[in-house]
């Protein structure tokens, strides 16, 4: 995989072999505890359609170096730097869960950045249960053991439950625990009205932690949105309902590119 220093930190990223300078890029971010391996299923539909893209391990966890920072504000300061570096133009972002709120906050600070917006499984803020920071803080490979059965939908496979429990393991316990106290800290629900960058906001029918009415929210005050809920799936719409996905965001790139 490829990787590039930024601003002292080797990050590991993967993406299109080749970024046309003329197109947007777009960048996917993933969520808390997570690595660049949460969009593996749209890697390939995203080469066959010969979209830029790009996918960065954040701070502190797969390939990348460094430390998990401490806010959704210090992550987007991050994927500012990260696309700097990488000299992209005008972005497309595509955030899941906190990575929604990273891409919400990127937004609001660059708006001339971003030519569209793809929210997935997110909200306007995200609050996290005092007794699940605790868990995390104190019995962290419990929270890995029981973490898959409140992600993803009962009647998801067991495969896609054990790849994300791996990727939990494999992610260090503080960088997971300060990923979730970012996540409780940001709050944009009073500034969605400022946001005019097309959007797509898809979810879950069965997501218990970013539930539908959060993406209902962002379909009503986001003023050029659409809204995609897909039945029996939880949390990670983008690995449960693959297929559906892909075809959903396809024709949003198609309609707003």
């Amino acid at each position: 995989m490829p990787e590039i220093n930024v601003k002292g930190t080797k990050v590991n990223y993967v993406g299109s072999e080749e970024i046309d300078p003329i197109r947007p890029t777009l960048v996917l971010i993933h969520g808390a505890g997570q690595s660049l391996s949460t969009w593996r299923f749209q890697t390939g539909p995203l080469d066959s359609a010969g979209w830029n893209y790009v996918i960065p391990d954040l701070p502190g966890r797969g390939g990348s170096g460094g430390e998990g920072l401490r806010s959704v504000e210090e992550y987007k300061d991050f994927v500012k730097d990260f696309t700097d570096a990488l000299g992209l133009g005008e972005l497309v972002l595509a955030g899941h869960s906190m990575g929604g709120g990273i891409a919400l906050n990127f937004v609001l600070d660059y708006p001339e950045k971003v030519k569209a917006l793809v929210l997935v499984g997110t909200g306007a803020r995200l609050r996290v249960a005092g007794e699940t920071l605790k868990v995390v803080k104190n019995n962290y490979p419990l929270f890995c053991e029981v973490s898959p059965s409140r992600v993803f939908a009962e009647a998801s496979s067991e495969e896609l439950k054990l790849e994300f429990q791996r990727g939990l393991l494999a992610t260090p316990g503080e960088v997971c625990y300060y990923d979730l106290t970012a996540c409780h800290g940001f709050d944009f629900m009073e500034r969605l009205g400022e946001i005019t960058a097309p959007s797509c906001v898809i979810g879950g029918s069965l997501d218990i932690l970013a539930p539908v009415k959060y993406s209902e929210h962002l379909r009503d005050n986001i003023t050029h949105s659409e809204l995609y809920i897909f039945e029996e799936a939880g949390h990670f719409v983008m690995q449960e309902k693959a297929g559906e996905f892909n075809a959903a965001l396809m024709d949003f790139l198609a309609r707003n590119l």
